[in-house]
């Protein structure tokens, strides 16, 4: 009898924001999968449940890198579905760690499809996380929307012109992964007139967490993969 996959989202960073099924799983399988993007380095997502690690636990480190090339990153999620198939048809439980939620742009999204297609007797339980915009606004009191307004969340914009038509049809916006494009995010804020109610989060839940309201500020700058900023496009600053 083959083991099962869990995809566990562990949330931004904070230990405490870890949800109760997530710590549970956690201090039950014999192995956690973790990805790296580099090989040997340490996994953001395991020092999150570190504290919760058992010595006779077997952790997995997945060679997940950060490329734009498809074909490359295609074939290193099939190497690594196979790692964690071997493991499962060895009859052995696995939790697969995520920063955030686990199935919102999340690489175990891929690693998943392919294990159901290889072997789709396989059982899967996919475990909702924290995400990182959620405890930022949570850590600032701002609401994500209210009432019947629509919110967008928006990944690496590879033309941050693009927002221009955004913003006026959102009057909430979160905009995941901006360090590549900060600046030429920032420029279209401020056209737009927005840039004074969008706020910058850095590390949210992690050290070395920071916020921003002077997003003009930091133009120029070299700025954490793990930042967000949260476009507030109709009304006044929380």
């Amino acid at each position: 009898m083959s083991g099962k996959l869990y995809g566990v989202g562990v949330g931004p960073g904070d230990p405490e924001l870890l949800t109760l099924k997530a710590r549970r799983i956690l201090e039950r399988v014999p192995v956690l999968a973790v990805p790296v993007s580099q090989r040997g380095e340490e996994s953001l997502a395991l020092g999150v449940v570190q504290a919760f690690v058992r010595p006779n636990q077997e952790i997995l480190s997945l060679f997940m890198p950060m490329s734009r090339d498809r074909s490359y990153l295609e074939r290193c999620w099939e190497a690594a579905a196979r790692e964690l198939l071997g493991k499962l048809r060895e009859g052995r439980d696995v939790a697969f760690l995520t920063l955030g939620d686990a199935s919102l742009y999340s690489t175990y999204s891929y690693l998943m499809e392919i294990i159901q297609g290889l072997d789709p007797s396989i059982p899967i339980e996919t475990v909702p996380g924290i995400t990182s915009f959620s405890a930022a606004a949570a850590r600032l009191n701002l609401p994500l929307a209210k009432g019947d307004e629509a919110l967008a969340i928006i990944p690496a914009l590879e033309d941050p012109e693009a927002l221009e038509g955004l913003i006026p049809l959102f009057p909430n916006l979160v905009l995941m992964k901006v360090a590549r494009r900060y600046d030429e995010i920032v420029r279209v804020l401020t056209r737009a007139g927005v840039v004074r109610t969008s706020v910058l989060a850095t590390r949210c839940g992690q050290k070395g967490e920071t916020f921003s309201w002077d997003l003009e500020a930091g133009m120029g700058q070299r700025h954490d993969y793990l930042s967000l900023i949260i476009v507030k496009g109709r009304g006044k600053r929380q």
